[in-house]
Order: structure tokens, then sequence, then C-alpha cells
């Protein structure tokens, strides 16, 4: 499935209590529960899977909904398998995925979105880290600003443009 499909397909099956939870997630305080290479990870695999992403503080929110949403089965199933990114990066050009050039971080994630394709699950970590990362884009301010959803219909703002 190409992004813009994803995103068309989150939208159009998005109903507004879930773009309501999503909103209420990301003006929740943060409580940092992953380590700092891994919210650098995690900021640089959204960024790579959604342009835009790092806008809209997406690493934080996954961070976030793995912390205060997902089961500790859940959980620990993605965190185990972040550390896939940086041994994949390894084997390519000996550096940590973060460190790595952009070109070899887009056919890192490819090679697992294909494998994720290909196995037809959503129980692969990475599965989840997509589905996080468009579900925080599109209940993010930035998001709902380009998918032309802000503001949002419940709400009353007067200095809204018409």
């Amino acid at each position: 499935m190409e992004r813009r499909e994803l995103i068309q397909w989150l939208v159009a099956t998005a109903a507004l209590p879930s773009l309501a939870f999503g909103r209420q997630v990301h003006r929740r305080p943060l409580r940092r529960s992953l380590s700092v290479h891994v919210e650098r990870t995690l900021a640089v695999a959204t960024e790579r899977i959604l342009p835009g992403a790092a806008e809209a503080n997406v690493g934080a929110f996954i961070d976030k909904m793995l912390a205060d949403w997902h089961t500790p089965a859940e959980r620990g199933r993605f965190l185990a398998g972040l550390p896939d990114l940086d041994a994949r990066c390894r084997a390519r050009t000996g550096r940590d995925f973060v460190d790595c050039p952009e070109a070899d971080q887009v056919a890192v994630l490819t090679a697992l979105d294909d494998e994720v394709t290909t196995a037809g699950t959503n129980e692969h970590w990475f599965a989840m880290l997509k589905y996080l990362t468009n579900y925080g884009w599109c209940t993010s301010e930035a998001g709902m600003r380009a998918l032309r959803l802000y503001p949002l219909p419940w709400r009353y703002d007067g200095c809204a443009p018409v």
C-alpha cells in the first residue's frame, strides 16, 4: 500500500472520536520512557516513512502511545524489533540507522515494508511503526492542516479563515 493510499484510508475510516483521541494524546504532557538513541531512531524513521512527521512530533506521540496505551506485550514487541533497523544498516554501511545516508535508510525501511506486505500480518513491529506514524501525523495539528481537517468541526474558532 502506498503512503497516500494509507493516509486516505486512515482519514476515510477514522471516525471523529478517533481523531479526538489522537489530538488528546498530542496535548497531554509527555512522560519520556524511551532512551535517547531510540528517540533519535524513531524521529528519523518516522520522517523517512512520512515526511513531515518530525514537524508533527510523531516520535513523542509514539513514545506516549507505547507508554500509556499499548499492552506490555505490544510495547515489548515494538521495542525488541526497533534494533533491527540498526542491525540492517550496520550490515549495509557499518553504521547505525540514524548515521546512515538517507538512501540507505529508505532502502532498509522499504525492505521491511516489503517483508510486512509479503507476510500479510499486522503483528510485525514495523507494521506497528507505520500505523503509529500515520496515526500520529493524521491527528497532529500539522497533519490535520495538511489534510484540510483543521479547525476541527466540533470546535468554535472565531479567528478561523472562512
